[in-house]
C-alpha cells in the first residue's frame, strides 16, 4: 500500500500543477503501466511517473488546470495506478 501512496501523490500534484499538454505524456506512461507484467516493471514505471511530475511541476508551476483536464488526468492516473497495483503487491 505504500507504493499507491506515492502514486495518489503524484496525482495530487499533478492535478494542482499541470496543464492539458502533460495528458499524452501520461497516457503513453498508463499504457507502459498496463503493460507491466512484474513488479520490477511496475516499479520502474512509477519512477517515469514520478519524474513526470517533476517535470510538469517545474514547467507548469502554480497554474490550475481547467476541470476538463483536470478530470482527464485524474482518469489517466487512476487507471496507471489501478495498474501498477496489481504488481507491487
Amino acid at each position: 500500500m505504500k507504493k499507491l501512496t506515492g502514486i495518489t501523490f503524484t496525482l495530487a500534484l499533478i492535478l494542482g500543477a499541470c496543464g492539458g499538454g502533460s495528458a499524452d505524456k501520461l497516457e503513453k506512461i498508463k499504457d507502459e503501466a498496463c503493460a507491466c507484467k512484474d513488479k520490477a516493471c511496475a516499479e520502474a514505471v512509477n519512477k517515469k511517473l514520478d519524474d513526470a511530475m517533476e517535470d510538469m511541476v517545474k514547467e507548469y508551476g502554480n497554474k490550475e488546470p481547467d476541470e476538463a483536464t483536470q478530470k482527464k488526468l485524474g482518469g489517466i492516473m487512476m487507471e496507471a495506478g489501478l495498474c501498477l497495483s496489481k504488481n507491487l503487491k
